[in-house]
């Protein structure tokens, strides 16, 4: 199987410029093509994931393009941890402007087969860490006077049933309409919160995951024929994030190349 491809940049607008964004499971796919994209338009950004040298070789690449980042070693589904991402950043960079919720796993499995374990840990990791970074950046970007957020879901929210995906799917879905309750939320407060949906996208979970002996089939069936690089997902990222999507919250945009209903 082939690797993630490399992440390629366009020139910078230095759309981030003056903001500090915090990227989870950023060692590898989208979240590590967003947070070496929002470093290139001017973010300060921390990001975390497991993975300490896969980490440093991002800080690296973010480094080496001239932008400024922090990496913390983290595991989102730990409390403690999920408030040490936002304590180090506040102490490097003084604010939060931006946050990024991406970290998350596949899972397929026969339903029939699915445990109560199955359930609290994947659960844990792409709903309830969102929900927890969200309760910890919420007040400091309230107090701010604004800030934007994007959680990371999929096709699969509102579409594309999957054979043994039943639980991945809920969880897609819970969490987009999760995102739409708390935007109104804190429309008043100038915080925009939004979805992104990728369809198939190259990151390492694809290619390594489960679902990786039926990636070329599913490759074949999508109109463009190939699957999307993980940058093609971080630029939507970066525009929600931006003052360009100033208007914009509450929304889910879908990220695909016609391929529903694979």
């Amino acid at each position: 199987m082939s690797k993630e491809p490399e992440v390629k940049l366009r020139p910078s607008l230095h759309r981030m410029d003056g903001k500090v964004a915090i990227v989870t499971g950023a060692t590898s796919g989208i979240g590590k093509a967003t947070a070496i994209l929002l470093a290139w338009e001017g973010a300060k950004v921390a990001f975390c994931g497991r993975r300490a040298e896969k980490g440093q070789a991002v800080l690296d690449e973010i480094k080496a393009n001239g932008g400024e980042g922090l990496f913390i070693q983290a595991d989102v589904t730990n409390d403690d941890d999920c408030k040490k991402i936002v304590d180090e950043t506040m102490k490097a960079f003084g604010r939060i402007d931006c946050l990024f919720n991406n970290a998350g796993r596949l899972i397929t499995k026969p339903t029939v087969e699915l445990t109560r374990e199955d359930w609290e840990a994947f659960t844990d990791l792409d709903c309830y860490s969102y929900l927890r970074m969200m309760q910890l950046v919420l007040p400091i970007m309230e107090k701010q006077g604004g800030g934007a957020i994007v959680n990371d879901t999929s096709l699969a929210a509102i579409d594309n049933a999957i054979p043994g995906g039943a639980l991945y799917c809920f969880t897609k879905a819970g969490m987009n309409h999760m995102t739409h309750c708390i935007a109104s939320e804190y429309t008043k407060a100038n915080i925009r919160i939004n979805n992104v949906m990728p369809g198939l996208i190259a990151t390492e979970m694809v290619l390594e995951g489960p679902g990786a002996d039926g990636f070329d089939y599913i490759k074949s069936l999508i109109p463009c024929g190939r699957a999307a690089d993980p940058v093609e997902v971080a630029y939507p990222v970066l525009f929600l994030l931006s003052d360009e999507a100033s208007y914009i919250s509450g929304a889910s945009l879908l990220i695909d190349y016609a391929q529903r209903g694979y």
